[in-house]
């Protein structure tokens, strides 16, 4: 049962960081309308989507605004616009690339230390493409040995299954409920409709997965 809240509200911002080619943008469409792709997705241009999130109890809506730097890694100057800004930050890896895991700690961890701005970005762990496990290349103990290391939440997914989104939804909101408690994220101002514990709809598409 829906119930509304008004008046100010919090509001972060989330990024997919990591090398081309390891599902960012595939995981981004599952937030932007729970659709599967099959084949790769490339993106040229940066997409950003706005959900909201209901952490508690007691209940409140964070408004999340997601970006999705759309291949824009390679230029790495246009990526720490995105990093400064961030409360939250996905680092994808294939589990099917070696290279792609190394690179979160020599190139994208450093680029999230050294451009967050101020306080720190609460790093969520993703190893991408679960469903290549005869591919695998990134043992699964290594994985959870960086997180631990640093302290990140860590999950293994994969894209093309819808029922993993509730992993990556589960983790997020942990992530987010975090965020909050020590003080972060801006201010939003507006009328937040709450329905229950799941995040609000935005379009029939998102409402209708929702329901699911």
């Amino acid at each position: 049962m829906a119930s509304i809240v008004i008046g100010a509200g919090k509001q972060l911002q989330i990024i997919f960081i990591g090398d081309s080619g390891v599902g960012k943008t595939s995981i981004f469409k599952l937030f932007e309308n729970h659709e599967v792709f099959q084949s790769p997705v490339v993106t040229i241009n940066p997409q950003t989507i706005e959900r909201n999130i209901v952490i508690g109890p007691p209940h409140e809506t964070v408004k999340l605004s997601i970006y999705d730097t759309a291949g824009q890694e390679r230029f790495r100057s246009f990526t720490r616009q995105y990093c400064r800004k961030a409360d939250i930050a996905f680092l994808v890896f294939s589990i099917t690339d070696a290279d792609s895991f190394h690179h979160i700690r020599e190139i994208w961890m450093k680029e999230m230390a050294g451009n967050s701005g101020e306080g720190d970005t609460e790093m969520i762990l993703i190893g991408n493409k679960s469903d290549l496990m005869d591919e695998r290349m990134n043992p699964l103990s290594t994985s959870k040995q960086l997180a631990e290391q640093y302290q990140m939440r860590f999950i293994e997914m994969s894209a093309i299954k819808n029922d993993d989104f509730q992993k990556l939804y589960g983790v997020l909101k942990e992530a987010v409920t975090d965020v909050i408690k020590k003080g972060g994220g801006g201010m939003k101002e507006d009328i937040v409709i709450i329905n229950d514990d799941k995040p609000a709809p935005r379009d029939g598409r998102w409402c209708k997965s929702c329901r699911k």
